[in-house]
């Protein structure tokens, strides 16, 4: 299994090498893989490179996730991670929140978010002083005590989108991750996820821009599942659900998702670790011989 120290070199490995990196095998996964069709074409193609081209990821967790998040070597990768994270972040919000706007809504919309992130810079740095080595802080509401398969799945492809080598294949497994946590019941949601995934798109070109921010590519599941909630709760409550609303939703909540040091490294140390259990092949069955 791989522990924290293992965990920190891989994700320092992401943030030093552009994340070209392989995590290291040092378990077996006791999960099968059940076959089916997924978006066709090109990501049909990026999922058997994951290794999920055989279907989805099953199997229980069994709690395993909650006792590792918690344990000190994790803490100590994720304390590591906001290190690096802190002084980018109060530039990255800005620019990310504008993307996301102009690819819903157009420039004018995408400005206007951008600069009311802008305006936000101070309280950013007010509430992330003395916050990093607050432990608490950064659990909250991003906090599970299981991962579910979809979500891990998604998880996996996100890291594959902070790695690929070109910006389709990129932007095709940022599509992925995003509709595998997208919730479909709520017809006026349903509605909006072309939208929600043509700004996670454009958010996931935004941040393969710089080395330093690619990672953060990993934080779109957690944006995307976040963002679905909160308009099913709005469409639920008689609100319709138009562009500038889907805009200014998945905008604030990948604000929330960055604004922290210390949510925003947890966010994607969870990522790597739970796209390292989705990503290993079954196993192969051993017949046991007989004397």
């Amino acid at each position: 299994m791989l522990d924290g120290e293992t965990l920190q070199q891989e994700l320092t490995n992401e943030f030093e090498s552009e994340f070209e990196y392989e995590l290291q095998n040092e378990y077996e996964v006791q999960h099968e893989y059940e076959g089916e069709e997924f978006l066709g074409g090109l990501i049909g193609g990026a999922m058997n490179a994951l290794g999920l081209g055989e279907g989805e990821y099953e199997g229980e967790y069994e709690g395993e996730y909650e006792s590792e998040y918690e344990s000190e070597a994790f803490l100590s990768t994720v304390r590591r991670l906001a290190g690096r994270l802190k002084p980018i972040l109060p530039k990255v919000i800005p620019h990310a929140t504008r993307l996301i706007g102009n690819a819903i809504g157009g420039p004018q919309l995408g400005a206007a978010l951008g600069q009311m992130m802008r305006e936000s810079e101070y309280e950013f740095e007010y509430e992330t002083a003395g916050q990093m080595e607050f432990e608490g802080g950064w659990a909250g509401e991003f906090e599970s005590a299981a991962t579910p398969q979809t979500e891990a799945v998604a998880e996996a492809l996100a890291g594959a989108a902070a790695k690929a080598q070109n910006e389709a294949e990129a932007e095709a497994f940022a599509g992925a991750a995003v509709t595998r946590v997208l919730p479909t019941k709520a017809a006026a949601v349903q509605k909006q996820i072309p939208a929600i995934v043509k700004a996670s798109a454009q958010l996931t070109r935004g941040l393969r821009q710089n080395p330093t921010t690619r990672p953060l590519v990993r934080i779109l599941p957690t944006v995307a599942m976040r963002t679905g909630q909160v308009l099913t709760q709005k469409a639920a409550q008689g609100q319709q659900i138009t562009r500038p609303v889907v805009a200014q939703v998945m905008a604030a909540q990948t604000r929330k998702a960055l604004k922290n040091p210390m949510t925003a490294a947890r966010i994607v140390a969870n990522s790597a670790k739970v796209a390292q259990k989705v990503t290993q092949p079954a196993p192969v069955a051993r017949k046991k011989v007989r004397g």
